[in-house]
Formats: C-alpha cells, sequence, structure tokens
C-alpha cells in the first residue's frame, strides 16, 4: 500500500506547500483554505508543517501522519498551531485531539483562508500574516 500522506521538505521556506516542512526565520506557509500548521523554535529558527485533512490519495489524514509531523518539530520549543481550526475540530476531531495531547502547544490561533507564517521573537513564534 502505497502512503500517500508524506512530509517533504519545502525547496522554499517562506512557500511551505501542502505536506510540506520548513526551517528558517521566517518562514511562510502557503495559502490555507482547509489546512493548519504547526511551528515551533529550534536552534533560533521556526520550524513549521504545513498539514492537510487529506493525503494525495483522497485519505483522511491520521493519528499516524500527525506524529509523523510533530517528530519533524524535532522538538522544537513553544510550539504553536494556525489555522482553521474549526474545521479541523469538525471533521476528524479525533486527529485534532491527538495533535494537542501529542504538540501541548502554548498557543493556538484559529484563522480563515489566508497565508500565514512564523518568525522567531525571543525563543516564541510570532505569527506573521501575509498582506
Amino acid at each position: 500500500m502505497m502512503m500517500a500522506y508524506i512530509f517533504t521538505e519545502a525547496q522554499n521556506p517562506l512557500e511551505v506547500a501542502e505536506r510540506e516542512w520548513g526551517k528558517a526565520d521566517p518562514i511562510m506557509f502557503t495559502k490555507f483554505t482547509s489546512c493548519i500548521g504547526i511551528m515551533g523554535i529550534k536552534d533560533g529558527k521556526v520550524i513549521g508543517v504545513h498539514l492537510t485533512l487529506m493525503g494525495t490519495e483522497d485519505e483522511w489524514v491520521t493519528n499516524a501522519n500527525i506524529d509523523q509531523a510533530v517528530a519533524l518539530l524535532d522538538g522544537a520549543t513553544n510550539p504553536v498551531v494556525i489555522g482553521q481550526i474549526e474545521i479541523w475540530e469538525d471533521t476528524v476531531p479525533g486527529v485534532y485531539q491527538h495533535l494537542l495531547d501529542t504538540l501541548h502547544p502554548v498557543a493556538i490561533y484559529p484563522k480563515d483562508d489566508g497565508i500565514y507564517g512564523g518568525q522567531n521573537d525571543n525563543g516564541s513564534v510570532k505569527i506573521l500574516t501575509a498582506p
């Protein structure tokens, strides 16, 4: 069976697309429509992972996918969750709760459609919004 929910490193940390991760200061995700991002601080930079509700084979995100995403943060401090929180709570409540239980975010930022990111602000993630 092919795993279609695979994370790859972003070529451009200012355009971290669906199911990509990046480490830079700052980082920016591509537009969220139903997505969420997780970010934290590691080695003075922001690590961010762009999470989608579905993989490339139209399969729903799983707890195992969340575990992979959290592992990509590599122990980053002061983790946050940003994006379409309400959609995740409504669509995959168990998986979203698993994310919270695994990540232990210091802050959650519910957002509408848009382009978001983060930068290091004295060891915390400062949320950025594209114009």
